[in-house]
């Protein structure tokens, strides 16, 4: 049985991973704040607190996507103070593009705080990415049918209609972009009950609206413990080339009671794949010269184990995994999905 998903998107590992990466690019944004020549003592402190801060975020998002309980809960908070912090979090960054940040409004209403922050940040780092120097980002937000609605708007390029739905599919035109930020925006405020659209702004540059329901119309995550022990005593190989994704896996697998043995190479799949597994987590990128061989030796050292293919590939099943039995289990994957393809391994 699969376990129960929770009503966050935190367990998107992509998603979960790019709002890390914001987390950690505003830290580093106040650790040069703080070493910055001319620095004061105050604002060094200032710089410190706001480290420790995203510091903290950082860990907490990363804990809950591989299925952890975060150190300490995330409890309602005042919208205005919530969007406040936010704002104060990415002063360096407005200040590095040249932009400045203008909120207009700020309800007091009692919303879901750490969501509903790190939604605000992506989508403000995403405004700073278009805004031109010397332009204005605003943050207006006002209360609306029992939500919070927050429109984000900047004096960029603007998107243009035929992309208003590929924005938050996954296609970026923004160099370096990867297409994840807009998508994993979009998907955490839907599970909090609100949503995020590109809305139609009153002149050039892109505005973004995103609403967000009270505390009270949420319904809270299932308790993290319910979840840990779905996965006790199976033994699951994971071939990954990806240390960020290997390391993910094995950890929010182990936190579910898995015993994870890794292989980041065909080699090394190899060697594990003597031993006895009830599972195995294929990708298949180190094992493109060979996909039957490797297969046949993971078979062959435990031949009644559950095959899961973890893939991006749009091409589909390799012929020689056709007719196999072998599950499928696209990229980019939330940790639930693979979760309930191991689970199968024990039925």
């Amino acid at each position: 049985m699969a376990e129960r998903r929770p009503n966050h998107s935190y367990d998107d590992v992509v998603g979960a991973l790019h709002d890390v990466s914001n987390a950690l690019t505003v830290l580093l944004g106040w650790v040069a704040s703080a070493r910055a020549e001319g620095a004061t003592p105050e604002q060094i402190e200032q710089a410190l607190a706001m480290i420790e801060e995203r510091a903290r975020a950082a860990r907490d998002l990363a804990r809950r996507a591989i299925g952890a309980a975060p150190e300490a809960e995330d409890p309602a908070a005042p919208f205005d103070a919530v969007l406040d912090g936010a704002l104060r979090a990415l002063e360096v960054e407005a200040e590095r593009a040249g932009v400045r940040l203008v909120s207009r409004g700020a309800p007091t209403a009692r919303v879901s705080g750490g969501d509903v922050s790190h939604v605000l940040t992506n989508l403000v780092l995403n405004a700073l990415a278009h805004a031109p120097r010397g332009t204005e980002v605003t943050i207006d937000a006002t209360l609306a049918d029992g939500r919070v609605v927050v429109d984000i708007s900047d004096r960029g390029p603007g998107v243009d209609p035929s992309r208003a739905d590929a924005i938050f599919e996954g296609d970026s035109t923004r160099a370096g972009g990867a297409g994840v930020g807009l998508r994993h925006a979009r998907s955490v405020a839907r599970a909090a009950g609100g949503d995020l659209v590109l809305a139609d702004g009153a002149g050039k540059g892109a505005l973004f609206r995103l609403t967000w329901p009270h505390s009270g119309a949420a319904l809270p995550p299932p308790p993290m413990s319910a979840r840990l022990p779905v996965l006790e005593g199976t033994r699951v190989l994971v071939l990954e080339d990806d240390a960020d994704v290997a390391t993910l896996l094995e950890t929010a697998l182990g936190a579910r009671g898995a015993k994870v043995t890794v292989a980041t190479n065909a080699a090394e799949l190899a060697k594990a794949a003597a031993s006895r597994h009830d599972a195995a987590l294929i990708d298949l990128s180190p094992i493109a010269d060979d996909v039957e061989g490797a297969i046949g030796r993971v078979r062959a050292g435990s031949p009644d184990a559950r095959l899961v293919v973890i893939s991006g590939s749009a091409v589909g099943m390799p012929e020689a995994l056709s007719g196999g039995g072998v599950h499928w289990v696209r990229k980019p994957f939330e940790v639930s999905e693979v979760v309930a393809a191991l689970t199968r391994a024990k039925t």
